[in-house]
């Protein structure tokens, strides 16, 4: 086989274009700290990285829901832990107007106490959390409670439930109906246990000067005590289980950190070796090309 200049001139330009090409990118991995910069450097490799950005990302927005719901939830305890205290307080107030040594001044001014209690009560109830009603189901925007009328009203019993991760839809609301007990009725308020009818009662049978009335309205308060109880269990169990979910996510998303990080960065060291490599190819090539391209007529000319 015949080799012309022509040929030789032909070759040499190519080889030179591909060193130029290899060197640019090595500059490219440096400038830009990762290996794969696009698709024709690596197409399987771009293809997993793909794959981990958008298992990142979904990652992302399920701690996103962790965050958010697990905020809620700590809130909502610190309210249960009011409501309890409220009860508590209302309890020793019972107990000390039932003695039949209290004169009616005495049980007035316990009474003004148990007043301020049901409007804590009251206002926790109408609680918020981002702006929004906490005890009001799905209707968030509607405040449950009116402090005139609290022991009849009925919340809404709609759940509100983040994805916390892949199959994992938890509930972060608690029902006011839950927490305060079942509306009552007009005259059934002493036979209720929920919060805002108990205290009321007491109160009442304060500034009645009745004690039968005082102590039955302490057993509806204990009552409501003891249910509020299983609702802070209840809570205090889904917290524990979220708490688990988020050290999951955090988990997993430190390993595929991880995979993402060996499949598209660019090891410093070897890149700086490898382009060392191939600018001294590249003067070779260009040294080389010096001797292989003869002078021509026209060089003779200029």
């Amino acid at each position: 086989m015949r080799v012309t200049q022509s040929m030789m001139n032909s070759q040499f330009m190519s080889n030179l274009s591909a060193n130029n090409e290899r060197l640019v990118k090595y500059q490219d991995q440096l400038a830009s700290g990762k290996k794969l910069n696009k698709p024709s450097d690596d197409p399987i490799a771009v293809g997993y990285a793909m794959r981990y950005d958008q298992q990142i990302s979904r990652n992302d927005r399920y701690q996103r829901n962790v965050d958010d719901g697990l905020s809620q939830m700590e809130f909502v305890e610190s309210n249960i832990n009011e409501v309890n205290d409220i009860l508590q307080r209302a309890r020793e107030l019972s107990v000390q107007g039932s003695t039949g040594t209290m004169s009616i001044d005495e049980r007035n001014a316990i009474a003004n106490e148990v007043h301020q209690l049901y409007e804590q009560m009251v206002q926790v109830g109408n609680g918020k959390f981002n702006d929004r009603y906490l005890y009001n189901g799905q209707t968030t925007d509607i405040q449950p409670y009116d402090p005139t009328n609290a022991m009849y009203q009925q919340t809404d019993m709609g759940s509100i439930s983040f994805m916390m991760s892949e199959g994992a839809n938890m509930q972060i609301n608690v029902i006011g109906d839950e927490l305060f007990g079942q509306p009552t009725t007009v005259g059934n308020e002493t036979n209720s246990d929920n919060a805002f009818a108990a205290l009321k009662s007491l109160e009442t049978a304060l500034r009645a000067d009745n004690p039968p009335g005082i102590e039955k309205a302490l057993g509806k308060i204990q009552d409501r005590a003891n249910k509020i109880q299983t609702v802070w269990s209840d809570v205090g169990a889904r917290m524990n289980r979220i708490e688990l979910i988020q050290n999951r996510l955090k988990d997993y998303d430190a390993n595929v950190q991880g995979l993402l990080s060996k499949t598209v960065d660019a090891d410093v060291a070897e890149s700086i070796m490898n382009m060392k490599v191939a600018e001294s190819i590249q003067q070779a090539s260009l040294s080389t090309g010096g001797k292989i391209i003869v002078p021509t007529l026209i060089d003779f000319l200029r």
